[in-house]
């Protein structure tokens, strides 16, 4: 997985190892590879995250995406 891949898991605010499936699914529904994510890409799937992270986060999901739009303007 690439390096920006790990940090959507790391920032996702799911367990690593159940994000890394659930936010794999995320980004291919959206058309997107997870082994090559790149900012623009990210872009293009942070609906389908968003979607999947409101179902298993118990929590607001607005600060979780907030740092995970920070990301997809990293590059």
């Amino acid at each position: 997985m690439s390096n920006l891949f790990d940090l959507v898991v790391e920032n996702s605010g799911l367990s690593p190892v159940f994000a890394r499936k659930a936010l794999k699914r995320a980004c291919e529904r959206a058309g997107v590879e997870p082994n090559a994510l790149s900012p623009a890409a990210l872009r293009t799937a942070l609906p389908e995250i968003e979607r999947t992270l409101e179902t298993y986060l118990n929590t607001d999901t607005r600060s979780v995406m907030a740092r995970l739009q920070a990301l997809s303007r990293s590059g």
